[in-house]
């Protein structure tokens, strides 16, 4: 099996395309140049001359899931007056959606079509015709002799968008880009890890260094591990802090006090000597003991 005009690099490179992906890659690599040969079409054939500026757009797209194939820019040259356009096809949702929305919000022309739909005469006149619905055989003259590929273009939605004026124009491919650029995920919200000292909570807005726990083996967060570091919880905007009611200290946590030892501190002389006992059997007398002085 031959692809007509094809060499046997890209020959194998197309038949081993198996889904509506795989042939955006490299339709990708098409418009960039690195692969030659496009199907359905004859040797050697480049993107028009006028489409140079725009070939990094409809590379992206294609890599982002929107296999676009077929695209002209815009022209007015006082004979002839085109609209820049571009059709193509794509399965995931959540790309046709983000397509459609940028295109009705830009006040581009939309047609959606699958192949069922193919009429003749359909389409938006922009000098070629864009938008007319593309059936099952038109698919196969656009992918011959590659059964795998017409197999994931069939089932696709077909996707035409144009500029509402003649002439050159950067609203499509603006639009384009916007639709078919990766949205970054959102940032992870800061982890709500208690220190086991004073109880406070991980806050990346603490104007004095601290870093709350973060993995840290003792569980404790700056102002504890170092009694010089002060949290300035004045400068906090996020909730309410708690009031220690031994010390006055304000602290994110659910505790009453600041720290165990405001906690121990606050405790009636019986039950602090009680304490004091059972941590001088046990010999807890480490510097993170519940004995350690209030950092604040």
């Amino acid at each position: 099996m031959h692809l007509p005009w094809m060499s046997r690099s890209d020959r194998r490179r197309w038949k081993a395309a198996r889904t509506l992906p795989d042939l955006g890659h490299l339709a990708a690599a098409w418009w960039e140049g690195s692969m030659r040969h496009l199907p359905g079409h004859r040797a050697g054939h480049r993107p028009h001359p006028l489409l140079a500026y725009h070939t990094a757009v409809l590379a992206a797209a294609n890599r982002t899931g929107f296999l676009a194939v077929a695209a002209q820019a815009g022209l007015a040259d006082g004979t002839t007056q085109q609209r820049a356009a571009v059709q193509g096809f794509a399965t995931d949702p959540v790309l046709i959606r983000r397509l459609v929305d940028a295109a009705e919000n830009a006040g581009l022309k939309i047609v959606l079509n699958d192949y069922l739909d193919a009429q003749p005469g359909d389409g938006i006149t922009a000098v070629n015709v864009f938008g007319a619905a593309l059936s099952l055989d038109d698919i196969k003259a656009m992918w011959p002799r590659l059964p795998h590929a017409v197999e994931a273009v069939a089932p696709a939605l077909q996707i035409t968008l144009t500029d509402p004026e003649f002439g050159p124009s950067d609203l499509l491919w603006d639009t384009l880009a916007t639709a078919t650029t990766p949205t970054p995920p959102a940032p992870a919200p800061a982890p709500k890890i208690l220190c086991r000292e004073c109880s406070c909570t991980y806050r990346d807005t603490c104007a004095d260094g601290c870093s709350g726990v973060q993995d840290q083996d003792d569980g404790r967060c700056e102002a504890c591990i170092d009694p010089g570091v002060v949290i300035d919880w004045s400068k906090e905007v996020d909730d309410e802090p708690t009031k220690c009611q031994l010390c006055g200290a304000r602290f994110y946590g659910f505790s009453d006090y600041c720290t165990t030892a405001c906690e121990i501190a606050d405790l009636p002389d019986d039950e602090q000597q009680q304490r004091a006992s059972a941590a001088a059997r046990t010999g807890d007398t480490t510097p993170d003991s519940p004995w350690t002085a209030c950092p604040f």
